[in-house]
């Protein structure tokens, strides 16, 4: 059965390997959306940071994990926004770090806003051999590789206080590694991961409201992933919530306002697909401070 377990995730490096542009799942999209789409920075209104981690498929050995930082600002003019974004993932015998500058332009509209943004910055990852040796094959004996390229990614979102809706595509580039170890910068529009999401709030009653949200991960050489929320908050301090991923697991959400600037978040993955055999499920955490906000913005502190 172990055997099984390497050897799934010994292809899952190859396919890394080959494109390495998969974006980790994520179950609290609402709350990383820096992460997935440019066009989100300074959303807030106010000089924010965050920091979320990711365990995917705990006790499953080599199993996916992340770490993301961000910190974005709107400028003095109000149409600019910059950010920064720092990603940490890894997968069996892959390891991918990346650095990027996210620039946001916003168009204000009747209620709300329509933002373009833009990030750029530079990949560096490493595979190595240490998690399939075991294997017995010598195919797998010198499968190591190191690379560092640049990437970019696009986004566009339209929010208003109660709505929010966007397309994506956080990393175009990938690469391709030969036998000889060496590499090359690879772009190939059908193999890039696109991402819709979409959210709202709606209002119960003066101490409670509701919050859909979902996300559509597309990609050719990857089964296209629909995740689903619901969660309901109280005074906008406490919230619980529940999803659906296609195929993949049932999630639990809780959260917690301790004031309009500090936040966390908690998220659990029972996992229903192929791999629930073998873990306890996943887990993830977010955290987002604001160091100002502005009551009457459009901006949201909802998203």
């Amino acid at each position: 059965m172990k055997v099984k377990l390497k050897i799934s995730l010994v292809f899952i490096c190859l396919c890394f390997r080959t494109f390495s542009q998969q974006m980790p799942s994520v179950s609290m999209f609402d709350k990383n959306l820096l992460h997935l789409n440019p066009a989100a920075t300074g959303n807030q209104e106010a000089l924010t940071i965050g920091f979320s981690y990711r365990k995917q498929w705990s006790g499953f050995e080599g199993a996916p994990s992340n770490q993301v930082f961000s910190a974005d600002a709107p400028l003095r003019n109000p149409k600019v926004a910059f950010g920064l974004l720092l990603e940490n993932e890894s997968s069996g015998s892959s390891n991918y770090t990346g650095i990027y500058l996210n620039y946001a332009y916003r168009i204000r509209l009747a209620g709300g806003r329509l933002s373009f943004g833009l990030k750029g910055g530079i990949n560096a990852g490493s595979q190595n051999a240490i998690s399939t040796r075991d294997l017995g094959d010598p195919a797998f004996s010198n499968n190591e590789n190191n690379y560092v390229i640049p990437n970019f990614g696009f986004g566009i979102l339209l929010y208003t206080k109660n709505l929010w809706a966007g397309a994506s595509v956080p990393r175009i580039f990938g690469f391709e590694s030969k036998p000889s170890g060496s590499y090359k910068l690879s772009y190939n529009v059908m193999q890039n991961e696109y991402f819709f999401v979409g959210g709202g709030k709606i209002l119960l009653n003066p101490d409670v409201h509701l919050e859909p949200s979902a996300l559509v991960a597309l990609a050719s050489t990857f089964k296209t992933s629909v995740t689903i929320n619901l969660a309901g908050v109280y005074k906008n301090s406490y919230k619980l919530g529940f999803g659906y991923r296609s195929d993949d697991a049932i999630i639990f959400q809780i959260g917690y306002n301790l004031n309009r600037q500090l936040s966390f978040g908690y998220s659990y993955d029972y996992n229903i697909g192929s791999v629930s055999k073998f873990t306890s499920g996943s887990h993830e955490i977010n955290m987002q401070y604001r160091f100002g906000y502005q009551v009457n913005e459009s901006s949201p502190r909802y998203f």
